[in-house]
């Protein structure tokens, strides 16, 4: 291991003679340490501190997330205190109807910094630095301060969407419960952010459907079985990243600025795209064991309860960042970005797209979005890919659709025809943000044309197709889809996986 990534890497290294072990670099190893001892501390909070006060169930998060920060981060972990610490003294200053957007213009700026910072001065040998918790701190605290904000506009505004209404705020919180609340240990290296009601609800015990979980008529459903699972799922993520990560590594694309490069000189098209398809999915396996091990620590502290299925059930989902088979079979582009860090969509949807009139909203979000990843070029290819894409596909969807709802057969060859062509696009938009730079990002599209990019803004000069004409389609097929009839998990299955059991159905009758 090169000595410089050592003496750049401010965590701890305590334990460099397992990662020389096991030949993991330093900051993953006290990223899974961290992240495993989290797991087990989440424990404290269901069954010894069940019944403990709420001043020391803030404490208790707050110094455990102090702790996990400067084992990871060492000096750099006074970042996680200084953005909280300005956006407070901005809570206490500024008048509560600008609050939201004052503080969403400063934290931006900071992360930004540190943004830029980490661009220019480090090599990128480590993939776990400040930037990350950082990124999950700004979410916390914009959040908190729209859900002030928008108390505020509510009195004197009688119409409110939903999210407003559930998320908002009358008063300020004390600084034990706002700085538990921005460095609280479950969720901080890499999320999903946690809005303050939802924590708030979990350190004074108020269940999801308004009933206290303390209260000696009601059991608190357990978590264990979703726990499991998602440790399951995690360790199955990081066990698949590890068999592919040397057989298909992102960097090969990289080839593609040499034009005497074999990449360059004998892939073909299609096998660029498979490879980009596959190399993709490893490194999506990173972010799937990261978010599903953090997933399992908010259940195993009783964060996440979400309800009940219609079977009982009880549903850990609240605190949840990915969907993976949600994802990975999506038939269309809008299901496969909503089942993608789940709650930064909702946290993107409170402080942008809802706000600032209904003029540019997808634009609005990805523009966000890519600033709060960071400055690489990479990064601003991708959303700008995603944004014509998400607006193409809605412009497709409008005009061909309805041509293929009138048989279960042609209802199945376009849902398998739009889940292969989300594939694609998925794979197609998503390599720059991976690769980071702008010269193997530009020739990876160069070596495919820039084709996807040019069918996507062709299809924005299709012609609008009217509500009535689409609703008439939909109602002239109706009862075919009645007479097959669906189940209750039917909702949420992909759109192609409904089509063939729709066909099977048919064929059985």
């Amino acid at each position: 291991m090169p000595s410089s990534f050592n003496d750049y890497y401010d965590g701890s290294k305590v334990f460099l003679f397992l990662s020389n072990r096991i030949g993991l670099p330093i900051d993953l190893v006290n990223f899974l340490i961290a992240q495993i001892a989290a797991l087990c501390l989440a424990r404290l909070f269901r069954k010894p501190l069940r019944y403990a006060s709420s001043e020391f169930r803030h404490m208790v998060c707050l110094v455990i997330g102090l702790l996990m920060g400067y084992f990871c981060f060492g000096k750099q972990a006074i970042h996680l205190s200084v953005l909280p610490m300005i956006t407070y003294v901005l809570f206490k200053t500024i008048s509560q109807h600008l609050i939201g957007n004052i503080v969403l213009a400063v934290s931006m700026v900071y992360l930004s910094c540190i943004h830029l910072h980490r661009q220019i001065y480090h090599t990128a040998d480590y993939t776990l630095d400040i930037t990350g918790p950082l990124m999950v701190i700004t979410q916390r605290v914009t959040s908190l301060a729209y859900s002030l904000q928008d108390s505020h506009t509510r009195k004197d505004n009688a119409t409110s969407s939903a999210i407003e209404i559930r998320n908002g705020i009358e008063k300020i919180p004390s600084p034990l419960e706002y700085f538990a609340y921005t460095l609280a240990f479950q969720t901080l290296m890499c999320g999903p952010v946690v809005f303050y009601p939802d924590y708030i609800n979990f350190i004074e015990g108020v269940r999801v459907n308004g009933m206290e979980k303390d209260s000696t008529n009601i059991s608190e459903p357990s978590p264990r079985r979703a726990v499991v699972y998602k440790v399951a799922g995690s360790v199955g993520a990081a066990l698949l990243y590890l068999s592919l990560a040397k057989k298909y590594p992102i960097k090969a694309l990289e080839g593609l600025v040499d034009p005497t490069s074999e990449v360059s000189r004998s892939w073909s098209a299609v096998y660029l795209l498979w490879y980009a398809y596959l190399s993709t999915l490893v490194v999506r396996c990173k972010y799937y064991h990261a978010w599903l091990l953090s997933e399992a620590i908010c259940n195993n502290s009783g964060m996440g309860f979400n309800g009940y299925d219609n079977d009982g059930t009880p549903k850990w989902d609240k605190m949840s960042n990915i969907d993976v088979f949600g994802f990975e079979f999506a038939g269309n582009l809008r299901n496969a970005i909503a089942s993608w860090n789940k709650n930064t969509n909702t946290w993107l949807r409170t402080v942008a797209y809802e706000r600032g009139g209904s003029a540019w909203r997808t634009e609005r979000v990805y523009g966000l979005s890519a600033i709060w990843h960071g400055f690489h070029p990479g990064y601003y290819m991708t959303f700008f890919a995603g944004a014509v894409f998400t607006v193409a596909a809605k412009k497709v969807r409008a005009c061909a659709r309805p041509f293929f709802l009138d048989s279960p057969l042609k209802k199945l060859f376009y849902d398998s025809l739009t889940f292969l062509t989300t594939r694609v696009a998925m794979a197609y938009a998503t390599v720059p943000f991976v690769l980071l730079h702008l010269s193997p990002s530009l020739a990876f599209y160069g070596r495919l044309y820039y084709s996807l990019h040019l069918l996507a803004l062709g299809a924005l000069f299709l012609p609008k197709t009217t509500r009535h004409a689409s609703q008439n389609t939909e109602h002239a097929n109706k009862s075919n889809f009645d007479k097959v009839g669906t189940t209750n998990g039917e909702a949420n299955d992909p759109e192609w996986f409904f089509g063939l059991k729709l066909l099977r159905q048919s064929v059985e009758v």
